[in-house]
């Protein structure tokens, strides 16, 4: 048997692919043995060193970033433009709430004013909530009082842009290049815009004339008066502020954006959460991680504190007709002192909000913008005229025509210009620098440098390791 078995190993060592071990096997003295079975040894062990750290990479997903560049994006690509009035309400809806509940004050203070505003979403909101209608606030900003003029390439939007709630600023309106624009072209275009600003169909150019109605501002809602502009990928709710471009009156602001592609594949999300299903339903809502967390928060802060902020509960109301999952007519509101509800502001969404991964696709605009006054000092009458036949038939804006004049035009009026830029869309897409194939050829590369085997060398170990197994099996089962 022992011959046998020595037969075995010799004739592999003498016939081995890998070249230390045929040393091993054909040395003719003791010290050329030693020799080349140290030097086998220590390849092995740095082979086995250089494979572990080669299989703690893979296990770790390293990712390498691709770029790439795309010319003429499409229609589809381009964004949709949100905006909102920095001051949500108009101060008129507070006019009955004053004389019923300050007596005959001529005057109210910041916080009887925040007051009036709590009441009257909470009013709106208890209207609404076993309604199978849409959420909305009949007495806030409509479209027809924001937009004077909406232009797009050469063509008239339609006034059927899509409202939504924000959760923060109110009634805001969203105009999609895809269902928004007519598709005849006008000839009523401005003066200013030249035939060799647009390159065809596929071109972006948008207009919109705004109007503030700074009259209805109160100090204690607003300080600022401005809109609010948001470029977004289209279905996305935009929420954080860090994102937009405040536009001020009296102003004509370009804004020319270019687009740069994130595409990431580990640990990030396209689908909305099962609590976002919830609350959108059907509604057409693009996934974003700033939309997830700000849901998750409300989400806590309804467990904890048995209430929610009206605001948002008129926001979930907005998305859906008849909601069956989330009834807030057994949820009471939270009220501005409330305790709880205060000390949960501060909340780490990032433990909180687990489920809440980043896009898995994220388009990153970079905005460039340059300005003008408008209108000038010689078209300040013909801007005047227009916009006072816009608001023809309310009797409120005629009144602030004839008491106010012009400065009207110059404290409200505003127009953004809004095109793409000529630079091609950066596209960085994230890949794993390991793949399971890359594991195999740099496990095989290892193997080939430090001891010149391949996988055909593993195998006859194998065959090896069966020989010597068999013939140890056969030996035992003859001696008993």
């Amino acid at each position: 048997m022992n011959e046998n078995a020595s037969e075995i190993i010799k004739k592999c060592l003498l016939n081995s692919p890998s070249h230390g071990i045929r040393r091993i096997g054909r040395a003719k003295t003791i010290t050329t043995r030693i020799f080349w079975a140290f030097t086998f040894w220590l390849s092995t062990s740095l082979m086995s060193t250089f494979i572990y750290s080669i299989i703690i990479k893979y296990i770790n997903h390293p990712t390498k970033i691709h770029l790439s560049i795309e010319q003429n994006p499409q229609p589809s690509d381009y964004p949709s433009i949100t905006f909102c009035n920095m001051n949500a309400l108009e101060d008129e809806i507070f006019l009955d709430m004053r004389k019923s509940e300050t007596s005959n004050r001529s005057s109210i203070n910041e916080k009887e004013y925040q007051k009036f505003v709590f009441n009257y979403v909470n009013r709106i909101l208890v209207t609404e909530v076993n309604s199978q209608s849409k959420a909305f606030i009949q007495q806030s900003f409509q479209l027809n009082d924001f937009l004077i003029r909406c232009f797009f390439n050469k063509r008239l939007c339609y006034q059927n842009l899509t409202q939504i709630f924000h959760p923060t600023y109110g009634i805001c309106y969203t105009f999609d290049n895809m269902h928004h624009v007519q598709p005849e072209d006008t000839q009523d275009l401005p003066h200013y815009w030249s035939a060799e600003d647009f390159n065809g169909d596929n071109d972006y150019h948008l207009l919109l004339e705004l109007f503030l109605h700074q009259p209805e501002y109160r100090s204690y809602s607003e300080t600022r008066a401005a809109y609010r502009i948001f470029i977004h990928r289209k279905y996305e709710i935009p929420l954080l502020s860090q994102n937009s471009v405040l536009l001020r009156p009296n102003r004509y602001t370009k804004l020319s954006f270019s687009q740069r592609i994130m595409k990431f594949t580990q640990q990030c999300r396209t689908n909305l959460t099962e609590h976002m299903q919830e609350i959108f339903q059907d509604y057409p809502v693009r996934y974003t991680q700033a939309l997830c967390y700000k849901l998750c928060e409300q989400r806590f802060i309804e467990q904890h504190c048995h209430c929610i902020e009206p605001t948002l509960a008129m926001f979930y109301k907005f998305f859906h007709l008849i909601n069956t999952t989330s009834n807030f007519s057994n949820i009471s509101l939270c009220s501005i002192d409330n305790a709880c509800h205060s000390s949960q502001i501060y909340l780490d969404s990032r433990k909180l909000c687990g489920e809440c991964l980043p896009e898995c696709d994220i388009v990153q605009y970079s905005i460039q913008s340059s300005y003008a006054n408008y209108p000038n000092i010689n078209s300040y009458k013909n801007v005047f005229q227009r916009v006072q036949k816009h608001f023809r038939r309310n009797e409120k804006m005629n009144t602030y025509f004839n008491k106010f004049q012009q400065s009207l035009i110059r404290d409200n009026i505003l127009v953004v210009e809004i095109t793409a830029s000529p630079y091609p869309t950066e596209i960085l897409t994230e890949s794993a620098v390991y793949t399971w194939i890359d594991l195999i050829s740099s496990i095989g590369g290892q193997t080939g440098l430090w001891i010149g085997i391949s996988l055909i060398g593993f195998v006859e170990l194998l065959e090896l390791l069966y020989l010597l197994l068999n013939r140890f099996s056969t030996y035992f089962l003859s001696t008993k």
